[in-house]
């Protein structure tokens, strides 16, 4: 009985809080309805843009990827994930400098002992879920605790970001599993940041199933 009590007071708190979110939401555009407009409006410029990259990544992108964005028999990488435990293993190894242009400096190798790297990439791999490594601190100190990256020091290793795909883009990469081509000269960068659009909404897409 005790349960249900507070079952039911949490249910009618949130539907509370609920509530007042959407009257509070509801003033403040009937205040500013011109925000309601923009807010629309760019989430229609959005769909747009990500529809064009869509076109993009089907024209340059699916003979390596696939047009489901999983890598082509394993030969390129999966854009329905960030990363994979094998290109985590790599990384660690052989270090990585494949960001140099938009970031101070390359990743060093060795900075994780063998018997620990297959936690730490098992761990990347897996979306950070589970317990923590105990060496994780020298993977946070670059990549920043929550993996989300330090702005000018190392990439995101959780989530994609435009900046990291079109960085790709621009300057190639060399990886576990191969080399990427630049596509500098043969897209735009308005190009570059449409694919890298719809790259994050195929994550999203997958993230779901």
């Amino acid at each position: 009985m005790k349960y249900i009590i507070i079952g039911g007071i949490t249910i009618i708190v949130t539907l509370l809080i609920s509530k007042v979110y959407t009257v509070v939401n509801l003033m403040y555009f009937n205040k500013y309805p011109e925000q309601k407009i923009k807010i629309v409006q760019q989430k229609s410029i959005d769909t747009q843009i990500v529809k064009t990259g869509e076109n993009l990544y089907m024209v340059y992108c699916t003979s390596c990827h696939g047009q489901d964005g999983k890598g082509n028999k394993g030969k390129a990488h999966d854009h329905t994930k960030r990363i994979s435990k094998k290109s985590v293993i790599h990384a660690i190894e052989n270090g990585a400098k494949n960001f140099i242009s938009h970031y101070s400096s390359a990743m060093p190798s060795g900075l994780i002992d063998k018997h620990e790297i297959n936690e730490i990439a098992q761990y990347v791999a897996k979306g950070f879920k589970g317990t923590k490594p105990k060496l994780w601190d020298r993977c946070a100190s670059c990549h920043g605790e929550n993996a989300q990256g330090i702005a000018y020091i190392a990439p995101n290793i959780k989530n994609y970001t435009d900046d990291l795909i079109m960085t790709i883009l621009h300057d190639g990469k060399k990886g576990a599993i191969g080399t990427m081509p630049s596509f500098k000269g043969r897209l735009t960068m308005a190009q570059m940041k449409s694919i890298a659009m719809y790259i994050r909404e195929l994550g999203k897409k997958y993230d779901k199933l």
